[in-house]
């Protein structure tokens, strides 16, 4: 019998039962000026949200290396740091706090402290080196930085008045700003709380667009509660699917012969980390095991060890997990889902996938940061029969749409620019209404930027993009900001940067460069130059060297599309576009 996910009809039936009453019933709610579907019995705000974590008390929260903490140790733990943003770095509500760090325990106890007060969490991404970090400290308006060793070094010369606190550091240096030592003698409950609304700004995450620095992207409370109630929703549907019965999310947790648990691979700094894994697991009792560097061969020993149930990670570390298994196999038999985000999953990866794991979940959400990492999914036998596609919105809860470069609405089948409407969106960019204006429409739609449509199903396949903009393996790369940081060579006139297929990151960069008649550069020269200036991973694979002028489209404007199309033909012919 055909899965009612398969369908409109089908999915609002399974929506409905679903949500008929509980944490997930539904009701309607007016969120700057338009009118959206929301969780009527959803937490005020994320202070409240954390309590869910309260039922699960003495179950294994995290873990980390050696480390384990508990649901309440974890709460006691934030709350603790919590009370000392208050008392001793004067932390008011709407105060930003930056953080930068490894996927540490502490990085869950700062966003949790952070939000618990009202303050505003400003999660910066790890790789980015000092000027990078510079930048989203200055823009941010930070009034703390907590930091592990190694970004504080990156900027230890950047803005002294800035208050700081160091996460397992262990130069001298930093002892007296240690986070062990700030908190040790800290209360364990919340001392003082403030009112926190639903629409009351709660992190500010940075995205790299296509126009060269990164946007701050503003969630609310409501925003971000929304996105793990969105998905405790689908997983309950596809359950009922299934099995016909719809069970509770407490009866869903009783069931299980072993607690459900996730291995954390992803940068908590993006939202499949923050959103989808760390707080998601929260509410649905889930041990988050911490990963220290993306290693297939280790997560399968973890996966091993610690009863894991359900990785989600870029489409890169799902394929590598399935060719490691078939090399070496693990007794794995608790992996029940092996999901992909942040970038394209080819078909081939699922339909491997199946033949060697067959008892694993495929699946592959497609969000954006602006949207709380929503938007549409696509998992289990449904993907199998459509692993082409990114999946379906759930009816009432998420709208998808298709325009043409007039802003027209498409019918079904025609390519245009995806957009996305939930209760979900942000708020706006940080100190950019132009950017805001030109992605969030007056009536709540997203402007993602991805050139796509929608099947008669209502299924979305992702087929470009419209920004200048490259993924590679999850991150988004500004090909403006890397083309910028090129052409501060001296030996450099002008420079074109622009991605390539990749089998393992799905893109990776290639740049055509042109230089000085009387200069001499090299891959290598090159190389180090931007590796000073940002960040690794958006440094180029590929390059090309030239005197002449790049070739220009009839506008005069540099003729990107056709230089990649001639570097992908030479990198299949020789494996590499020189």
């Amino acid at each position: 019998m055909e899965s009612k996910l398969l369908t409109p009809d089908g999915r609002l039936e399974l929506l409905q039962e679903v949500t008929k009453e509980g944490l997930l019933t539904l009701s309607k709610a007016d969120i700057r000026g338009n009118e959206y579907h929301v969780f009527e019995n959803a937490p005020q705000n994320l202070r409240d949200y954390y309590q869910l974590g309260f039922m699960h008390g003495d179950w294994t929260h995290i873990v980390y290396e050696d480390e384990r903490y508990q649901f309440k140790e974890t709460m006691e733990k934030a709350n603790q740091l919590a009370n000392k943003l208050i008392d001793e770095f004067d932390i008011k509500k709407g105060d930003k706090v930056a953080f930068s760090m490894r996927n540490y325990p502490e990085w869950m106890f700062a966003y949790i402290a952070t939000t618990s007060i009202g303050a505003i969490a400003v999660p910066l991404n790890s790789w980015w080196k000092g000027d990078e970090l510079e930048y989203g400290l200055v823009n941010s308006e930070a009034k703390l930085f907590i930091a592990d060793e190694e970004r504080l070094d990156r900027v230890k010369d950047i803005l002294p008045e800035l208050s700081r606190i160091a996460v397992r550091a262990s130069r001298p240096e930093y002892n007296e700003i240690n986070f062990d030592q700030i908190i040790n003698d800290a209360d364990t409950e919340l001392l003082k709380t403030v009112d926190i609304h639903p629409e009351d700004e709660a992190s500010i995450m940075y995205t790299s667009g296509s126009t060269g620095h990164p946007k701050g992207v503003v969630l609310t409370h409501r925003g971000i509660i929304f996105a793990p109630l969105y998905w405790i929703t689908i997983t309950t549907m596809g359950r009922l699917a299934e099995t016909n019965e719809a069970a509770s999310l407490e009866d869903q947790l009783v069931e299980e012969k072993y607690q459900p648990a996730t291995l954390l691979s992803v940068p908590l700094f993006h939202v499949t980390g923050c959103h989808a894994i760390f707080l998601l697991s929260i509410a649905v009792g889930r041990k988050t095991v911490l990963m220290y560097k993306w290693d297939p061969e280790n997560a399968l020993d973890l996966i091993e060890a610690e009863k894991i149930s359900a990785f989600t990670g870029v489409p890169t570390m799902s394929s590598e997990i399935v060719e490691a298994q078939a090399k070496n196999p693990r007794n794995i038999e608790t992996l029940k889902d092996l999901l992909g985000g942040g970038s394209a999953r080819p078909p081939e990866q699922v339909r491997k996938q199946k033949k060697h794991l067959p008892n694993t979940n495929p699946g592959i959400g497609y969000g954006m940061t602006e949207t709380n990492a929503l938007g549409a999914n696509n998992a289990g036998e449904v993907y199998v029969k459509k692993p082409a596609s990114t999946g379906f919105g759930l009816p009432l809860l998420m709208d998808l749409k298709i325009i043409d470069d007039d802003g027209n609405n498409l019918n079904t089948n025609e390519t245009g620019e995806v957009c996305i409407k939930s209760a979900s969106t942000f708020k706006g960019y940080w100190k950019n209404k132009k950017a805001t204006d030109e992605a969030l429409t007056k009536d709540g739609w997203v402007k993602t930027g991805d050139i796509g449509y929608l099947d008669d199903d209502g299924f979305l396949y992702i087929n470009d993009r419209k920004k200048d903009l490259v993924i590679r393996g999850g991150e988004n790369i500004s090909c403006i900001e890397v083309e910028a940081a090129i052409c501060e060579h001296p030996s450099v006139l002008e420079a074109s940067v622009f991605g390539v297929p990749d089998d393992r990151l799905g893109e990776i960069l290639a740049t055509y460069i042109c230089i000085r008649e009387d200069s001499v550069l090299s891959e290598d020269e090159i190389s180090s130059f931007l590796a000073e200036k940002i960040a690794n991973f958006k440094v180029p694979s590929h390059y090309r060297f030239q005197t002449e002028k790049l070739p220009r489209i009839a506008s005069g404007k540099i003729a990107k599309i056709d230089m990649r199309k001639e570097a992908v033909e030479l990198i299949k012919a020789n494996g590499n576009i020189r």
